[in-house]
């Protein structure tokens, strides 16, 4: 009897592993259906591009036996795209864009949904901001700008988009490192922040690097500084804030995370899959266009990273007023 128990379950066993049940809940095959990475904001931005390179990479270089698909859902400043994909737990098919909104985003709501209930996935780049004034300001360097905050308070005009976005927050970094104040103007868009810069209704501004460095080009606007320890590649004359005397370091990670309680062996997958990525010439050509760093994270190292940003994001908010 005890002989024929111990057959039935060698059975069981060898059966669970061909169907792919045993203990992570994944076939071998993973993944067998189309993965599906969710953008938190609308076609054309950032995370919509970095999207969008990956999964043409994947077409043409086969990371994965299967097409990733992008899927748009702005609204919330990523709140519906976070919400949705979370609402996917241990569904390892799905992943969402995750970049400063997916922290700011929840403590600012004091959503129920958190960076927890998500699986890091990995991290591939960061964006490094650039202040930015128009070719016609008078503001020829960061000094100038700092002197007459100085000598008058609330005044110099900076724009952006809602308080506790990317721009407010470099905006505080540089009030904070150099003990002046300025006046914040709330716009809907980063079109219609630059549309203001150009215009001469607002003094300056943030943009990530590409943004720049491409009105740079056009003679529309001067770089006076980047959020970085150490000067870009591709732009090696904009010097850093740290440089100029502003301690203000601020980066934009661009990352993917899963829903929460994926099967181990899937995250492997993806991660590997995507290290692959990270190789390709592909990739290097998407961190060199757009003017990003490299920033490789796999998703323990992710997870991580993102615990310390989390505490990080929280104080800088709570002292810019914005929580109580």
């Amino acid at each position: 009897m005890r002989r024929h128990v111990t057959g039935s379950l060698g059975v069981l066993v060898v059966l669970g592993w061909v169907l792919g049940i045993g203990g992570t809940g994944v076939a071998a095959g993973f993944p067998e259906k189309p993965i599906t990475v969710v953008v938190h904001a609308s076609a054309g931005g950032g995370s919509d591009i970095f999207a969008r390179t990956l999964a043409a990479a994947n077409d043409k270089e086969k990371y994965f036996p299967q097409p990733i698909v992008v899927e748009n859902k702005p609204g919330g400043s990523g709140a519906i795209a976070f919400a949705y994909v979370a609402g996917k737990k241990k569904e390892p098919y799905f992943m969402v864009t995750a970049v400063t909104s997916f922290l700011t985003t929840p403590i600012l709501r004091k959503s129920p949904i958190t960076y927890k209930d998500f699986t890091p996935i990995a991290n591939f780049a960061f964006d490094e901001y650039v202040v930015i004034v128009r070719a016609e300001s008078k503001y020829k360097a960061m000094k100038d700008i700092v002197a007459d905050a100085r000598a008058n308070p609330k005044k110099i005009t900076v724009g952006g988009t809602q308080l506790g976005s990317s721009d407010s927050i470099c905006a505080y970094l540089i009030e904070k490192a150099a003990g002046v104040q300025f006046n914040y103007i709330v716009f809907n868009s980063g079109g219609e922040v630059n549309a203001a810069l150009l215009g001469g209704h607002i003094d300056w501004a943030v943009a990530n690097p590409g943004e720049a460095l491409e009105l740079a080009k056009a003679n529309k606007v001067r770089n006076l500084g980047v959020f970085a320890e150490k000067r870009l590649a591709g732009a090696p004359e904009v010097p850093t804030l740290k440089e100029l005397g502003i301690d203000a370091v601020y980066v934009q990670n661009r990352g993917l995370v899963a829903p929460g309680e994926i099967p181990e062996d899937a995250r492997k997958v993806l991660q590997d899959g995507f290290l692959k990525y990270t190789k390709s010439g592909i990739f290097k050509k998407y961190v060199s266009d757009n003017m990003l760093s490299e920033a490789w994270m796999d998703g323990p190292t992710f997870g991580n990273w993102l615990d310390k940003e989390h505490v990080r994001y929280q104080t800088v908010l709570k002292d810019m007023g914005l929580l109580k």
